[in-house]
């Protein structure tokens, strides 16, 4: 298999076990990132303890990894949830969601198991035309709540169903309704580590980010009722289950292991951007969206009331930044307390190492960019490395699985472009792989 080198140094981003986001984000665009911040907090928005964790050292790039199928032949797979019973739920982006043992799916090494052979009573048909995100309640299994991203262009919804109920779908309750993103917008849920349920909803249309009463462009903190979080921004006009907006397509949520939530958000043709969230943080999309030489996009600089992000990629670079995780593990020692973040069009998994601007910096090899201009969130400086570059295609997903592995999926039969078509997708694409040290 070929080896899987790149990695990003980045002040210590240890991602919490209990609050697994697995944002991948399904996307046609051609994105960049940018990273800038006014302040050198970090707040911790989620409410959680404000923990002490070891900053990494030296590179990511220094093992050499590897992908090893473990389940071939999904469709189009979007977003996975462990559940604490040994389950996994997958779904697929035509608007299916999938269960398998977790336990069997990391022993299949060697063995891949075939989403095809899921039988009937672990395979989900969901209304709409597509599923995107996909979460387990808190408490699991009690109760034993799933939360489910779907619907068609129109109407984007996130419901929930009893998974343990004799036909669980027929307990499905709409929750959030009337969002604006679609297939390739948007779409990622994950619970946070104080419990709150987090939306990302994309637009694909200018004017709603900056609408306060509208969801497009925002990301929402709910309950897990589907309420309003009492940690949500009072703004004035605004949906109550706004915590942030300005954002044009935002597709991957990770914490640092101080609560801090991170998100990873598609630029309109590079620009594509890592976000520090804060409550009420306005991001700036259609307005400001690059530093003071974007010909295109007016400055954040300029801008005293937009959030600037902590990296933006600039007009050149595009990733289409998808899912990511903040990595704790240690079956990958050298990315421990690491952003791991999933790439569409970039077709590669990026490293991103945050530290603090006065730390040491991780070594610029490899195709390694450092993140530090002027008008970016000063937070921490971030440092991207490439790994698995082109030896998957589009990467939807990534995620840790609960014995630490890193684990990712593909997004090659989903239409997009950016990759070498003469070589995806492959025979048994799309595939869930782990990712390993060679």
């Amino acid at each position: 298999m070929p080896a899987y080198v790149e990695n990003s140094s980045r002040r210590a981003l240890l991602a919490a076990v209990g609050a697994t986001v697995l944002g991948g984000c399904t996307s046609v665009f051609d994105d960049e990132g940018s990273d800038s911040s006014d302040e050198n907090d970090v707040p911790s928005n989620d409410g959680a303890a404000d923990l002490d964790w070891e900053l990494p050292e030296g590179s990511p790039l220094e093992p050499a990894v590897e992908p090893e199928p473990l389940v071939t032949d999904l469709a189009v797979p979007w977003d996975l949830a462990f559940a604490p019973t040994d389950e996994l739920y997958v779904t697929e982006r035509e608007g299916r969601l999938l269960r398998f043992e977790t336990e069997a799916v990391l022993e299949a090494g060697g063995d891949p198991l075939d989403a095809t052979d899921v039988a009937d009573e672990n395979r989900w048909e969901l209304p709409g035309d597509h599923a995107q995100g996909v979460a387990v309640h808190p408490d699991y299994p009690d109760p034993a709540f799933v939360y489910v991203y779907y619907g068609s262009s129109e109407d984007n919804r996130v419901g929930r169903f009893d998974a343990s109920a004799a036909e669980p779908l027929e307990t499905l309750e709409v929750l959030v309704e009337g969002m604006e993103g679609h297939h390739t917008i948007g779409g990622r849920i994950a619970f946070g580590p104080e419990g709150d349920l987090w939306i990302t909803d994309g637009t694909s249309e200018e004017d709603p980010a900056q609408d306060p009463g509208r969801l497009g462009g925002t990301i929402l903190r709910l309950t897990p009722d589907g309420d309003p979080s009492d940690e949500n921004p009072d703004l004035e006009d605004a949906d109550p289950r706004l915590f942030t907006s300005g954002h044009r397509n935002p597709q991957g949520l990770a914490w640092l292991p101080d609560g801090t939530p991170l998100c990873t958000d598609h630029g309109p043709t590079g620009r594509d951007e890592i976000q520090r969230l804060r409550p009420g943080a306005n991001f700036g999309w259609p307005v400001a969206q690059g530093g003071p030489d974007d010909e295109e996009y007016e400055s954040y600089d300029d801008h005293e009331e937009y959030e600037p992000p902590l990296v933006n990629t600039g007009p050149e670079l595009t990733w289409a930044p998808a899912g990511c995780v903040f990595y704790e593990g240690d079956a990958i020692s050298a990315w421990r307390h690491r952003l791991l973040v999933a790439t569409l069009y970039g077709t590669h998994l990026n490293v991103v190492t945050l530290l603090p601007p006065d730390a040491e910096q991780p070594p610029l090899d490899g195709e390694s960019r450092r993140h530090d201009a002027a008008w970016l969130d000063e937070s921490y400086t971030a440092t991207t490395h490439r790994v698995l570059d082109d030896d998957l295609g589009r990467i939807r997903h990534v995620t840790q699985a609960p014995n630490g592995d890193v684990l990712a999926v593909t997004s090659n039969r989903d239409g997009g472009a950016g990759f070498d078509e003469d070589r995806f997708p492959r025979d048994r694409d799309d595939v869930l792989v782990r990712i390993r040290t060679a």
